[in-house]
């Protein structure tokens, strides 16, 4: 990477993107860490891509249209929501905290906040996170959930020090250049006991070219393919994290112009056990 430079190979790469006629037509929004271990195992990218740029530039940039942009997004994260409150955690409006990963403007926070005592976004974008907290305003629930732009790490001062009920993240996943740390990161951030929820597309075996509609798709999706049941048992495994499940979002479909087939999402959850230390 060389910022700043408008002659940065990476930075032509993303202007020529950003010209596409359908830019980045996308499921959801997700932030990425520059973590340089792969944890997926049919996720072919190019090596030495900063993903964790590309994906902060992108979104700071569309973050104001987010939302309306892909009318099908909403009602992908209500069946999302529903299915998380029904089936991923058993929530306590008086106790459950949440921490939302790669949060992005807080769209399922819409169905959530009323099931938590208090959900905690953060995101690699400051644009997300600024509609993040436009949001919580027009809720009436500002106190009760707020959103911030950092790089999180495991770190005992992030955060100050909370350790949370659930940490959720929804549709990021194969953003990430890896998915295995990014994973054990989230679980720093569990309660014993606590459970971490992850949503993304079904995987796929077919011809990456044939996934990718746009040049934007190559340069913020590291993990074309998605995630097969397997990945993620292996994932959740390797990161320490039990009683992991894998079940299908009932109703919750990708229509083709996301990634040029039909995809089914996954609900992925696994439990903190162990004390943490």
């Amino acid at each position: 990477m060389c910022p700043g430079n408008p002659n940065c190979h990476h930075r032509q790469a993303v202007e020529k993107a950003q010209a596409q006629e359908h830019e980045h037509e996308h499921d959801h929004h997700g932030h990425t860490h520059a973590a340089h271990e792969h944890g997926h195992t049919h996720g072919a990218h190019e090596h030495g891509h900063d993903y964790a740029s590309a994906n902060k530039e992108h979104f700071d940039r569309t973050a104001g249209e987010y939302d309306s942009k892909i009318p099908a997004i909403k009602e992908i994260t209500a069946k999302e929501a529903k299915f998380i409150i029904s089936d991923g955690y058993k929530f306590d409006p008086s106790s459950t905290t949440l921490l939302n990963f790669a949060c992005g403007t807080g769209l399922m926070e819409k169905d959530l906040i009323a099931h938590c005592k208090r959900i905690q976004g953060v995101d690699i974008s400051q644009g997300m996170v600024d509609q993040y907290n436009q949001r919580a305003e027009s809720l009436g629930v500002a106190d009760k959930m707020k959103a911030v732009a950092l790089q999180l790490k495991a770190e005992d001062g992030m955060l100050d020090g909370e350790k949370f009920d659930v940490v959720l993240c929804t549709m990021a996943y194969h953003h990430f250049e890896s998915p295995l740390e990014i994973t054990k990161l989230l679980k720093f951030f569990l309660k014993p006991g606590g459970v971490l929820i992850v949503t993304d597309r079904e995987g796929s075996t077919d011809n990456e070219a044939l996934l990718a509609p746009t040049a934007a798709h190559k340069l913020t999706v590291a993990h074309m393919h998605g995630f097969v049941e397997a990945d993620m048992r292996k994932m959740f495994g390797d990161a320490g994290l039990e009683d992991v499940q894998y079940t299908l979002v009932p109703g919750a479909i990708l229509e083709k112009k996301f990634f040029q087939i039909e995809s089914a999402i996954f609900m992925a959850k696994g439990k903190n056990i162990q004390a943490q230390l």
